[in-house]
C-alpha cells in the first residue's frame, strides 16, 4: 500500500509543478519555449513588438502616418541600391 501512496504523491507533485509553469509563462515570468501563434478573423490591438516570419494581409484601412516614417520628404532613399522613390500620398493640409 505504501508503493500505492508513492506512486499517488509524485503524481500529484509533477501536476502541481507543471500546473504552475504553465501559470508563471501565461504571467510572462518564465519565457515560453516555442513561439505563441495568433489567427483572428476580428481586429486586433497590438501593443510591443511583433517578429513576423511570413506575409500579413490586411482587410480595410491601415492608418499609416508618412511623415512620422520619413519626415516632410515624399521621396524614400532605398538603403540596399541608393535609388529614389516617391511616395505617393495627399497632404491633409492643402
Amino acid at each position: 500500500m505504501e508503493l500505492n501512496t508513492k506512486f499517488v504523491k509524485t503524481t500529484l507533485i509533477l501536476i502541481t509543478v507543471g500546473i504552475w509553469v504553465i501559470v508563471f509563462q501565461n504571467a510572462g515570468i518564465l519565457p515560453r519555449l516555442t513561439p505563441q501563434e495568433i489567427t483572428s478573423e476580428e481586429p486586433l490591438v497590438i501593443t510591443g513588438e511583433v517578429d513576423v516570419n511570413n506575409t500579413v494581409t490586411v482587410k480595410g484601412n491601415v492608418n499609416t502616418n508618412l511623415e512620422s516614417i520619413n519626415g516632410y520628404s515624399k521621396f524614400y532613399k532605398d538603403p540596399r541600391t541608393g535609388e529614389y522613390y516617391v511616395i505617393p500620398f495627399t497632404d491633409p493640409y492643402e
